[in-house]
């Protein structure tokens, strides 16, 4: 982050942290009194503001992959925090089902992460509790169908902070074999960076929206072999435009 914009800045910095947090304190009271569609166009904007902050610049690929107007499973790299942030200002409610994430137990206690995670869908997930992620994926597959969603799932389970990424767990795809929509491979690049002080002045990140999958492609293959499949092509966007290799 560049301090020295947070100074310039401060006052609207802390309009936007108290905003955030008068909002969801009535959206947890009742979620009708701040239409969800106010929530979510709002945060996007702000996202603007967020990545000006860090210095960081978003280009996306082939974002026309992107199923437009109902939901899906969006399978991503999960590089660093910030991925949450690149994905929601490349969202666009106009064309793309809004985005819920699943997102684990954790991320409650974070004192500034709860200040926005409840003004959209995000479902948490207790990883040492195998029912809890049965009853997750009931209510993410609702999301999905009604009102629509583009849910996300990081099937690393965990952060790489790093361009190399963890194996993903074949359990996370579940989700998509229950709701029976669509699965859109996204390929995150460098958001490692964002947080890691050896990385300097700007900081670009692509995002690869490959080709979807449809449901009667991948419903007879095993989830482990979907895994493998999924990982495989998000390697391939992460390799064409890491801009630490030559290309």
């Amino acid at each position: 982050m560049n301090w020295w914009k947070v100074l310039l800045t401060w006052p609207y910095l802390l309009l936007i942290y108290l905003k955030m947090g008068s909002m969801t304190k009535k959206v947890l009271k009742d979620p009708t009194i701040v239409p969800e569609s106010k929530r979510y166009v709002w945060l996007k904007k702000k996202t603007k503001y967020i990545r000006w902050l860090y210095n960081v610049k978003i280009v996306s690929h082939d974002i026309e992959n992107w199923p437009k107007h109902k939901g899906c499973v969006l399978v991503a790299n999960h590089q660093s925090n910030f991925d949450f942030i690149i994905l929601l200002s490349l969202n666009d409610y106009s064309q793309f089902a809004p985005l819920g994430f699943i997102a684990k137990e954790e991320l409650k206690q974070n004192h500034i992460a709860r200040r926005f995670i409840f003004l959209i869908d995000v479902l948490f997930i207790d990883r040492k509790d195998p029912r809890n992620a049965l009853e997750v994926f009931k209510e993410a597959k609702e999301l999905i169908r009604n009102p629509g969603r583009t849910m996300v799932i990081f099937p690393e389970g965990t952060r790489s902070h790093a361009q190399t990424m963890q194996e993903f767990k074949p359990g996370a795809l579940k989700l998509a074999y229950q709701a029976y929509v669509p699965i859109l491979p996204v390929s995150i690049i460098n958001s490692y960076q964002i947080f890691d002080k050896k990385f300097k002045g700007r900081k670009t990140i692509h995002v690869v929206f490959h080709k979807p999958l449809e449901p009667q492609q991948f419903m007879q293959i095993a989830s482990v072999n979907l895994a493998k499949q999924i990982q495989s092509k998000i390697t391939q966007g992460i390799e064409k435009w890491d801009n630490n290799k030559e290309n």
